[in-house]
């Protein structure tokens, strides 16, 4: 009975995940690889959008190298398909049907540039000093320029 019961829950197709971690790990149920390398300062960006749920992450580490990897990061998919480079939530969401809850959450942060009322003030100081921010894969970036 149980069997059956876990069978049903995963013939069912596309899981909605609720945080971060259930998104990595139905990014790891639906097939795909996330080839990383120590050295590689674009990997530590995409491991930090990730942060501690990347341990649900089906990764395999090149920093020695790996035959048929030529760049990093770089994503797999099951139906053989590859991302090059830092991927968003979006496009990982896309490419294995897996997303988090409704678009109350992460998706609305990352589409949406925060306005100038719901900055706090230190958000607004940084702003008027030549910062920029930007909405990376649910991350907030900002640039400040060099003096």
């Amino acid at each position: 009975m149980v069997l059956a019961l876990l069978a049903a829950a995963l013939a069912v197709g596309p899981a909605t995940a609720t945080n971060l971690n259930d998104f990595a790990k139905c990014l790891t149920r639906a097939g795909a690889t996330y080839y990383t390398a120590a050295w590689c300062p674009h990997c530590r960006r995409q491991n930090a959008m990730f942060g501690s749920a990347l341990r649900y992450v089906h990764a395999v580490d090149c920093t020695n190298g790996c035959s048929d990897v030529h760049s990093f990061p770089m994503w797999t998919f099951r139906d053989g398909s590859r991302h090059p480079g830092v991927a968003s939530f979006d496009v990982l969401a896309r490419k294995t049907q897996c997303s988090f809850g409704d678009d109350s959450g992460w998706r609305r942060q990352e589409r949406q540039e925060p306005r100038d009322d719901d900055r706090d003030d230190d958000q607004r100081e940084a702003a008027g000093d030549g910062a920029t921010e930007r909405i990376i894969g649910g991350a907030k970036i900002i640039e400040v320029p060099r003096r």
